[in-house]
Parts: C-alpha cells; structure tokens; sequence
C-alpha cells in the first residue's frame, strides 16, 4: 500500500512522502508506476527511508563523500564519475546562493555533451536531484543515486553508490533507488524545457550479472560498453622517442582546445570544450601540467597526451586520460607515439600500472591491445526513453573515446 503526505524539507522544499515494503517485493500505486513527488521525496521502506532532494547543504555533501569513501575502500575505485563529482560542486554553489564559478559552469554544461552555446546556469539545461537511503533514525545514508541532465542534447544521467554492507539484492535498497532516481529523471524532464533528448542513462560500473538484472527489471538495456584497459610500467617494450614538452597554464590553452576540439568534433563529451571547460580540469586537485605533455609540428601544437594520477585506486594506476591528433595529422602514428609517451612519464612518476578507457566499438581497442593493453573490466550504460521509467523493479565509473592518429 502506498502512502503519502507532505512536508518541507532541510532545503525548504515541499515533498511527498510515499510508503514501500523493504521485507517483500516493493508495493506500487494502484494510480502510477511513478512515485508521486512534487519538487522533492521521501519514500519509507520499512526501516529504510529514501529522500530526494534538489539542493545539497555541507552536510549532505559530507554525507556524499562519506559514503563514497566507503564504497571505494571496499572497491578499489571511485564511487562516482568525475562528472558526477564535478556536479556536486555546482549543485553546492547553488544551494549555497553563491556566485557558480564560470569555470564550474560552462565546464559542466559542455563536457557532459551541451551544445556551445548551452548555459549551464540556467536551470533549464542542468537538473540536478540526490537520492539518500537511510536506516530510520540514522543520517548517514547507506545508499545514494544521483540524477543530473547531461545538457542541451545529452538528456538525463543516472548513477548509484551503495554501502558495501547494503548491496544484497534481497534487499531492494538498489532497486528502490534506481526505481526513484529515474522517477526523479522523468519529473525533471517534464520541467526543464531546452534538456533535448530524451535518453536517460543509467551507468553501472564494474557490469555484469547483477547490474544487468537491475536495470531489465526498470526497462533499460545496454547501450554502450566503457572498457578500462591497463598494462604494466614501465613501457620497455614499446619505447618512443617523440619530441614533447609539458603543458604551460595561462599560455597552451588556447592551442590545445584547438587540437582537441578539432579531434573530437563529433564526440559527446569530449568535443565542443570552451576555455572555461579546460580551467576548470586544471583547478581540481589531481592536475598536473607536467602530465600534459603537447607535440609539436610547424609551429603549433598538433596531438597532446593528457595523463592521470590515481594514487587511491588498488593498485595505484596511471591514466592515459585524453589522446588528441589534429585530423591534418591523422595517419602518421602519432596517437601511438603520444600514448607511449604518456605512459613513460606516468613510469617515471612511480606508477607501476598503466591505465585507460575506450569504448567497446572503438577501432582503437587494437591499437592499444598492440602496445600491450589488456581489458580489465566495463562500465555500462543502460539507456530507454524518459517517459516509461519509475516504476520499481523485480530484482532483488571521464568517457573519453579517443581518435588516434
């Protein structure tokens, strides 16, 4: 039986609270498959109690990370996409009325595929919305979704961290916070004239099995394989010898949005970066401009290699973060040369594991295979239109394709 009444929320907005049976399969509105929601949720499960929220005080935010330190201790990984962590910035500065920085913005609205000349502060082309399950009575969540627009053209993006002690499928907690993350997408949707398509993705790292059987039972399928590659370092057995220097901050900007707009012109999250997109990157605390290492022909900047520290992942690793190739220079071997490159400076910097991703339809998966890249595992994306989603189911990780030259 579903139940509902309203209150107002830590942030101030209206909700509506909806009552599901955590002990057998999830109870559903004889009404809707949809949860009924206004500008924010609350939905209890027995001992557990889901709420969504539109905006993040510190707090929550610290909630956020705690439980994302805890998945990650458990998994070796990262609980969430650097996208998703980079929108937990911007919906702060929101929350908090203050000024968004530009850099947040327009970094935002154009690495998660915007046109170039979406606003990401315009409320229209970015949604956000954050699920907490909690145990009664206890703040710290054991499970968490996040629902963000990815743009003008990019529709809705959904991700789930769950508590290692708190992912038995039997427990439903998965289930109910996918089922209402993706309610939350559909609501959004309905609300934010301008987001574009109508996709709503929901990215599943480490796939398999069990993230399959989740998403079936919502109505999603698999739309794209992100596999992470990696190789031992250092390189001995592909050595290089391709002039590079390091990337200078306040001057190489300009040179390497051109290269690498003109390599990705076509790509949903990497083409289309604006200044401010770069400024941002070079603001977060893993940027280092002697990982960015820039080639040079005629004069100008013609393929760079952006690389990536991960000191907290098991073990340690070096991403080969972004390759780009001006397309005047495609054909020469340079995106191999670039990567080798790359992945010498990561060895020199301690690193022991070399990493990347590329998706699975990628010509270059045999390119890297050549040079000694190996598959580690996927992340998925499960994707259906916004419009069938919310109902709760039966059941129970930057993508950066890279053109090389």
């Amino acid at each position: 039986m579903v139940k509902g009444t309203q209150f107002v929320g830590g942030s101030g907005e209206l909700s509506t609270k909806t009552k599901i049976d955590l002990s057998g399969t999830p109870s559903r509105s004889s009404r809707s498959s949809h949860l009924e929601q206004t500008t924010g949720s609350v939905t209890t499960m027995d001992e557990v109690l889901l709420t969504v929220v539109h905006q993040l005080d510190a707090g929550s935010r610290a909630r956020i990370a705690h439980l994302a330190e805890s998945a990650a201790a458990a998994d070796g990984y990262d609980a969430l996409s650097e996208h998703k962590r980079l929108e937990l910035t911007l919906a702060m500065h929101r929350s908090t009325d203050a000024a968004v920085p530009r850099g947040t913005a327009a970094g935002l609205a154009l690495s998660e595929g915007d046109d170039e000349h979406g606003d990401a502060g315009d409320d229209r082309h970015h949604q956000f919305a954050a699920v907490f399950a909690c145990l009664a009575d206890v703040a710290e969540p054991v499970g968490y979704a996040q629902v963000s627009s990815a743009g003008t053209k990019g529709g809705f993006g959904v991700e789930l961290v769950l508590h290692p002690h708190y992912r038995d499928p039997a427990l439903g907690i998965a289930d109910a916070l996918l089922a209402t993350a993706l309610s939350e997408a559909d609501r959004l949707r309905g609300s934010a004239a301008g987001v574009g398509a109508d996709a709503v993705r929901y990215w599943a790292p480490h796939a398999g099995r069990s993230s399959d059987a989740l998403a079936a039972s919502h109505g999603l399928h698999p739309e794209r394989d992100l596999i992470q590659m990696r190789r031992p370092l250092p390189a001995e057995d592909e050595p290089t010898d391709i002039a590079t220097r390091t990337f200078v901050p306040g001057v190489d900007e300009d040179a390497w949005l051109y290269v690498n707009n003109r390599a990705f012109a076509t790509h949903p999250e990497q083409g289309n970066w604006t200044l401010a997109t770069l400024l941002e990157r070079e603001a977060e605390p893993w940027f280092d401009p002697t990982g960015l290492l820039l080639h040079e022909e005629q004069g100008r900047v013609v393929a760079s290699c952006w690389t990536k520290v991960h000191p907290h992942t098991s073990p340690p690793m070096g991403e080969i973060y972004v390759i780009s190739v001006d397309p005047d220079f495609r054909g020469r071997g340079l995106g191999r040369a670039m990567t080798l490159a790359g992945l010498d400076s990561l060895a020199g910097a301690g690193l022991r594991v070399g990493m990347l991703y590329v998706d699975g339809g990628n010509s270059a998966l045999s390119l890297y295979r050549s040079i000694g890249f190996t598959e580690d595992h996927a992340d998925r994306a499960y994707v259906h239109s916004v419009g069938s989603v919310g109902s709760v189911g039966s059941s129970g990780s930057i993508d950066l394709e890279r053109p090389i030259g």
